[in-house]
C-alpha cells in the first residue's frame, strides 16, 4: 500500500481525472466569486454570478458522487478509500465556502464608503484566490507524479506548493486582524448589522485559506506514505 496508493487506485486514470475536473470547478468558482465581490462593491447586479456558482457547486456534487461510486466499485481497501475521500471532502468544502460567499452577498448590500478598507478586503479575497490556484496546481501535478512513478522532482514540487499555501494562510490572518480592528473602531459609526455581515464575510475568506492549506497537506501526506 503506502506510496503505491495512487498507482493501484488510478489504473485507468478515470478517478484522478475526475479529481482534476473537480479541482477545475473549484478554481472556476473561486475566480467567479472574486468577480462577484468586485461587482457587489461597485453596486452591480450579482444575481447571475450567484446562480452560476450555485450551478457549479451542483456539478461538483455530481463529480463527488461519481468518484465515490468508482471507489466503492473498484477499490475495496478502506485505507485507500479513506485517503481519497478525506481529500475530496476538503476540496468539496472549499467549493461550498465560495457558494456561501455568493449566497451571503445576495442577502445584503454592503456599502462601506471606505475605499481603503474595500481594497484591504479585496487583498484578503485575492489571498484566497491564490491559495486555490496553488492547490489546483498540486492536483494537476498528480498525473505527472503517477506517470513518473513518483519521481522525486515532482514530489518536491508538490511540497513547494504547500509552502506557498501556508504563506498565504499566514498573510490572510494578518489582513483579517487589520480588518477586525477597523470593524471595532466603527461600532458607533456603521449599522451593527452591516459590521456583523462584513465580519462574517471576512471569516469565510480566512476559512477558505485555512481549508486550502489543510487540503494541500492532506494531498501531500498521502503522496508520501
Amino acid at each position: 500500500m503506502g506510496v503505491s496508493f495512487f498507482k493501484n487506485m488510478f489504473v485507468k486514470e478515470t478517478p484522478i481525472k475526475l479529481l482534476i475536473e473537480h479541482a477545475k470547478i473549484l478554481e472556476d468558482v473561486c475566480k467567479t466569486a472574486t468577480e462577484l465581490v468586485n461587482d457587489h462593491f461597485k453596486g452591480k447586479d450579482i444575481s447571475e454570478k450567484v446562480k452560476y456558482i450555485s450551478d457549479q457547486e451542483s456539478k461538483a456534487d455530481d463529480l463527488k458522487f461519481d468518484i465515490r461510486k468508482l471507489i466503492a466499485k473498484n477499490y475495496k481497501t478502506p485505507y485507500s478509500a479513506s485517503d481519497v475521500l478525506n481529500y475530496l471532502h476538503n476540496q468539496e468544502t472549499l467549493v461550498d465556502l465560495f457558494e456561501d460567499v455568493a449566497k451571503k452577498l445576495s442577502l445584503n448590500k454592503l456599502d462601506l464608503q471606505d475605499d481603503k478598507i474595500i481594497e484591504k478586503f479585496m487583498e484578503l479575497v485575492k489571498q484566497a484566490e491564490k491559495s486555490v490556484d496553488f492547490l489546483e496546481n498540486m492536483v494537476r501535478e498528480l498525473q505527472k507524479v503517477i506517470d513518473t512513478s513518483y519521481a522525486n522532482r515532482y514530489v518536491k514540487r508538490e511540497k513547494k506548493e504547500i509552502t506557498k499555501v501556508e504563506d498565504i494562510e499566514g498573510e490572510a490572518d494578518k489582513i483579517s486582524l487589520e480588518l477586525g480592528k477597523w470593524i471595532y473602531s466603527q461600532k458607533n459609526n456603521i449599522n451593527p448589522i452591516d459590521l456583523i455581515f462584513f465580519r462574517e464575510l471576512i471569516l469565510i475568506f480566512v476559512k477558505i485559506t485555512d481549508v486550502a492549506e489543510n487540503t494541500a497537506e492532506v494531498l501531500y501526506a498521502f503522496l508520501n506514505k
